[in-house]
């Protein structure tokens, strides 16, 4: 038994002989922080308790540099009341000053290994409502509203808008607190969003069309119908005018709907002339092909169509170039007392219900709208799309069409007299297929340079327009 306690005596001072020197640099670099444990990320072994408070207040009391996009701001911790619980984190520390903890030092030493770091994460308080109120400061000095897009008459088009930035004050604060712990990275970016700008509206568009249809000596009709949103745009639109050539497009309309095979050579042939050429003769012809071989009886049933499709203000009294009659229907169009036209007895119609009469093309076309809902066992997507084929024979390039970019779809029907111009056409823009109808009444003489002109103006507006709104 002696023995044995002579051989643990010997041991434990063998033992102690080889750790002492480990001990002795424990002791030597243990101050109020044991050897091992760091304070925020910060080595602080053999400083006292006061040249680790200087230490740490030192190192956070330096301002973060913020920045609102490319604009530099400073931070100060004193703003916003930002204070380092030091006795806190001491007792944290303090917490691994026990014999556990020296024997973790003395194994990792005799393994020849560093010390594997123990942190103690920074403590600390600051005034959320001052913090909020400096990003509430930022925020009125550096956000922007977006600027919403403005009409520019004299260049017919409409200024784009202009982005705005908000400030995300949840994102932003959260980084200026990681700034204002980290004593190493003292920079913080607020997050700012990009505030898209309103698109543009009818209203500001209308602004434009009225103030370029104020510098024309006569009178002017403007409808306007985008077959994607249903959005429409009217200037005078419910005015009676002579129906002219622009009629020929409710004849092809009515001539499909009678059809229950594709039109014959003969016919084709007649479509062709009276698009092409725009004439009277085939028109009567095909009005004829409507009528059972009878030109008046085809009036009658176009009227009858027209009537149900809800074109109230749209007819026809007579097959072309035939005499007036003596009476003509009334319509709410030509009795009005306020604007007159003096429009043709025989055939009349308003900017608004031939424009309609071509959106239910284009629209039966795409496989849907009114004309399918009114004659779902008449007239079919297939013929509509061949009666667009077939008004692309118009090949006049002013008008309307001359204010849209070369080279884009569409299509139109125009018709004129000594004082009266109108154009229908169907264009497919930026935003999809729209339909626009321009009459002009001047008398006693419309100059068609003149009337181009103003109707190449009006479109090239509305083109603008629809471009603007387009999301890129």
């Amino acid at each position: 038994m002696r023995k044995l306690i002579l051989v643990i005596l010997a041991l434990a001072f063998v033992f102690g002989a080889l750790m002492a020197p480990s001990y002795m640099r424990y002791r030597r670099t243990a101050g109020a922080v044991p050897p091992g444990v760091r304070l925020a990320g910060l080595d602080q072994s053999g400083a006292d308790a006061a040249a680790i408070a200087e230490s740490l207040n030192r190192q956070f009391a330096e301002p973060a540099a913020v920045f609102y996009d490319d604009r530099r701001m400073l931070l100060r911790p004193q703003m916003i009341d930002f204070k380092i619980d030091v006795p806190g984190m001491l007792a944290a520390a303090q917490a691994y000053a026990n014999p556990s903890h020296l024997i973790r030092v003395w194994v990792s030493e005799g393994l020849n290994r560093p010390v594997p770091p123990i942190d103690i994460p920074l403590r600390y308080s600051l005034d959320r409502d001052a913090l909020d109120s400096w990003l509430d400061d930022v925020a009125r000095r550096f956000d922007r509203p977006p600027l919403p897009p403005r009409p520019i008459p004299e260049m017919r088009q409409i200024a784009p808008g202009q982005s705005g930035r908000r400030l995300d004050r949840t994102a932003s604060r959260e980084r200026l607190i990681s700034a204002l712990t980290n004593p190493r990275v003292r920079t913080a970016d607020l997050l700012v969003h990009e505030t898209s700008p309103p698109p543009p509206d009818m209203k500001m568009l209308e602004e434009l069309l009225r103030d370029l249809a104020g510098q024309s000596p006569g009178i002017v009709s403007l409808f306007l119908h985008q077959t994607k949103t249903g959005d429409e745009l009217a200037i005078n639109a419910d005015v009676a005018y002579s129906g002219m050539s622009t009629m020929k497009i409710a004849i092809l309309v009515e001539l499909y709907r009678r059809l229950d095979a594709p039109p014959d050579a003969a016919t084709t042939q007649q479509i062709q002339d009276m698009i092409s050429k725009s004439g009277n003769v085939p028109a009567n012809q095909l009005l004829a092909v409507i009528g059972d071989g009878n030109p008046a009886a085809g009036v009658t049933r176009l009227n009858a169509s027209l009537g149900k499709l809800g074109l109230k203000n749209t007819y026809m009294a007579a097959p072309y170039d035939e005499p007036a009659p003596e009476s003509f229907p009334r319509t709410e169009a030509n009795s009005r007392s306020d604007i007159d036209t003096r429009p043709d007895p025989s055939v009349q119609t308003t900017p608004r219900d031939i424009g309609l009469m071509l959106e239910m093309l284009v629209e039966c076309s795409q496989g849907g709208g009114t004309l399918l809902a009114a004659y779902p066992d008449e007239i079919t997507q297939d013929e509509c799309q061949q009666a667009l084929q077939f008004m692309r024979l118009n090949d006049v390039t002013d008008l309307i069409v001359s204010g849209v970019p070369k080279g884009t779809r569409a299509v139109h029907k125009h018709g004129y007299l000594a004082d009266t111009q109108g154009d229908v056409a169907a264009i497919w823009g930026p935003a999809g297929p729209y339909v626009l109808s321009v009459f002009l009444y001047q008398p006693p003489w419309l100059e068609w340079d003149a009337s181009s002109k103003t109707m190449g103006d009006l479109s090239r507006t509305i083109w603008n327009y629809f471009a603007a709104a387009t999301p890129r």
